[in-house]
């Protein structure tokens, strides 16, 4: 009987997309910040609605006299599934066999930073158009009277405090690190930065991002913006032998949708959440 030689492409596959989605979130920073709506994004959608409604205003009814009923007024933002983020690479692995290292999982490692890049970058874009003004916003550094401000303009907004995040531009750390009241992460329980953050002010979690343009910063409550993966990052190869007799064409991809939420709510413009406001 002949020996059966074993061979696991689809499991090594298989590994390397699994890789690809741990460096994907490892990599991102205000990505997973924000709700996870992925739930809602089902096959066969190009689009979904999420339901918000007005408030009940409470009365003081009289005893022994009737109080009229109020109605609640419905309405729903709406979250596109329209981006198609791709990357897509050619193995030629002649060229391959006569390297030390491992390309296939080097390359994928350096697509899932581009993808998880790419990925904080659409949602901090969106975070900033649905976002408004802190009061008095210039063009001034962050301070601690411009934090407290933005704090207060969410909780005032009905925002949960404990949902509350901070994301400051790479040059706003330094000013953070200045205002004496900023707990470090490293002074409450860990030496290294924990997901990302980099210590609290005033309760609220902070963390830096390279994405966001000098002194820019911005607050939320992690409800006023969603975020849906339709399609987790996947990857497929085919033949490419135009390259040699064992070239590859490898593809990595992932499907999803963002956007605010509770807009136009308590009286802020029609396109932006009164749950996310932001300096310069």
């Amino acid at each position: 009987m002949a020996d059966a030689i074993q061979t696991l492409p689809n499991t090594k596959n298989d590994l390397i997309v699994a890789m690809v989605q741990k460096e994907l979130i490892a990599r991102s920073v205000v990505a997973p910040l924000v709700t996870d709506l992925s739930a809602f994004a089902i096959k066969g959608s190009k689009s979904f609605n999420v339901p918000k409604l007005t408030s009940f205003t409470v009365a003081n009814r009289a005893f022994g006299a009737a109080q009229d009923a109020t109605a609640l007024v419905d309405s729903f933002d709406q979250i596109e599934l329209n981006i198609n983020a791709y990357i897509a690479w050619v193995e030629d692995h002649a060229d391959i066999f006569q390297s030390t290292i491992d390309y296939r999982m080097i390359a994928s490692q350096r697509a899932a930073s581009a993808h998880a890049k790419y990925l904080d970058t659409q949602v901090i874009n969106g975070l900033v158009a649905a976002a408004h003004n802190a009061v008095g916003a210039g063009t001034d550094d962050i301070s601690k009277d411009f934090f407290l401000e933005m704090r207060k303009g969410l909780l005032e907004n009905d925002a949960d405090l404990s949902k509350l995040k901070f994301v400051a531009s790479i040059d706003q750390e330094s000013k953070l690190l200045a205002i004496n009241d900023f707990v470090r992460a490293d002074a409450y329980g860990t030496s290294n930065i924990p997901n990302g953050v980099i210590g609290r002010l005033y309760g609220v979690p902070v963390y830096i991002s390279n994405i966001l343009t000098g002194q820019q910063c911005l607050m939320f409550d992690t409800d006023g913006y969603g975020l849906a993966l339709q399609q987790a990052p996947n990857m497929s190869e085919q033949n490419a032998n135009q390259y040699g007799s064992k070239g590859v064409r490898v593809a990595i991809d992932q499907v999803f949708g963002h956007g605010g939420l509770q807009l136009g709510e308590k009286s802020v413009g029609a396109t932006e959440s009164p749950l996310i406001i932001k300096l310069n």
